[in-house]
């Protein structure tokens, strides 16, 4: 039973991967859907039946820039699932309100607003560029809010807010272990200039990298600037042999690519799977593609990944069957709202607001929804940095001469106690 009771166009600049979250990997042309359509990957019917509980999501939808418009009907579709397969909420169906804010500050505060006036139980969010309005808005509200990713520092400080992937897991980890492995001393951010993104590397993220012996240099460019060719070059100046990380979707990434090629750059690039697209690989040569190592959420090139089966079959049997598989956007909010729904199988009672956010708190550690097999917990003990991160670990992959991954490996991934 999913109502759509508000709906206001898209807009999205580009999410912080966290998880960017933060991340899942979107790679256009090989995700098919063989095998998708079994039964048995979508569980054994167990039909919600109690009294609908409203849950609200909020979403970027689509902008001049970045179109995020397929969130909607992949959260349809999870809702769908979670009420027909695995009994809604202690029996009460999902009843969704979805909101999309364009990517603005003041309409992802219309819209956390409009939640609280429709007193929704819970808000989940995907892939969203504006967190942190979200969570002004709500945090005080007593509505838990269910992130898929995020690294806002005042966001992931909540112990009372939820972030289903570890931003510092990509953000962090994957530039500055690849920097460590080739004994860079400094790792250039090059950052789609919108807070989601470059947040972290602002704070805390340098006394995060001074922690690994390594200095941090943040390069934001706007959206929508073709030639970085000047910002590279002077990139390539001071960094010559060091390490690259770039955060951005594919049109961003395209420019920064070919402007490192351009500067001859000549140390290691790293990068988040929105990048990565087939636009990339037929903008950017293979040769340059090939060894940039990169951080995901979900192994979305691998149509054989059980987890991916089981996205694939729930978009396929509940009519949304015409989303691009291969979109990171889809996936996160699958894993978002989908991860919602697991993280309260505990739930007793009514799902208000703060009986699910208790029963969250008190979770088991289970496998995240679409993720490849790596597991979460929301009891404030997956990154004691960060209380409202439920996870610890992510999957790393190179690319191969083709720019494409053939393998991702689980890093981090350590179970988190009670």
């Amino acid at each position: 039973m999913i109502a759509r009771r508000s709906r206001r166009g898209g807009a999205r600049a580009i999410a912080l991967i966290a998880a960017v979250g933060l991340v899942g990997a979107a790679f256009a042309g090989t995700a098919g859907t063989a095998g998708a359509q079994s039964s048995k990957v979508l569980g054994t019917k167990n039909v919600a039946k109690g009294t609908p509980v409203k849950i609200g999501v909020i979403s970027n939808g689509k902008t001049p820039t970045v179109d995020q418009s397929e969130e909607t009907p992949v959260a349809e579709a999870a809702a769908e699932w979670v009420n027909q397969y695995q009994g809604g909420l202690n029996g009460h169906p999902i009843d969704l309100t979805i909101c999309d804010d364009h990517g603005t500050a003041s309409e992802a505060t219309d819209c956390a607003n409009k939640m609280i006036a429709d007193k929704v139980a819970a808000v989940v969010v995907g892939q969203e560029s504006q967190l942190e309005a979200i969570w002004n808005a709500l945090h005080t509200s007593g509505i838990p809010v269910y992130y898929y990713g995020a690294s806002n520092p005042n966001v992931v400080a909540d112990p009372n807010t939820f972030v289903f992937t570890n931003g510092h897991a990509v953000l962090l980890g994957l530039p500055a272990g690849v920097a460590k492995k080739n004994k860079s001393k400094k790792v250039s951010v090059v950052a789609i200039d919108v807070p989601a993104a470059t947040s972290f590397f602002k704070d805390p993220g340098p006394a995060l990298y001074k922690e690994e012996g390594l200095e941090l240099e943040l390069i934001p460019i706007a959206a929508g600037t073709a030639d970085m060719t000047p910002q590279m070059q002077k990139l390539a100046s001071g960094n010559p042999n060091g390490t690259v990380f770039i955060i951005g979707n594919d049109a961003f990434c395209i420019a920064a690519l070919n402007g490192l090629r351009t500067a001859a750059f000549k140390g290691k690039i790293t990068t988040i799977p929105q990048c990565l697209t087939d636009a990339t690989r037929t903008a950017v040569p293979a040769d340059f593609l090939e060894g940039i190592s990169i951080s995901a959420t979900s192994p979305i090139q691998n149509p054989k990944d059980p987890s991916m089966k089981q996205y694939y079959a729930v978009l396929d049997k509940f009519g949304a069957s015409s989303v691009d598989k291969s979109n990171i956007g889809g996936a996160a909010m699958f894993m978002a709202v989908a991860g919602f729904a697991a993280a309260n199988k505990g739930l007793k009672g009514d799902p208000t607001p703060a009986a699910l956010s208790e029963a969250t708190k008190k979770m088991e550690w289970t496998v995240l929804p679409a993720s490849g097999g790596l597991h979460f917990r929301c009891n404030s003990k997956a990154d004691s940095t960060q209380p409202a991160v439920c996870s610890n670990g992510t999957l790393v992959a190179q690319l191969n001469p083709e720019g494409n991954v053939t393998k991702y490996v689980p890093v981090g991934d350590d179970q988190i106690p009670a």
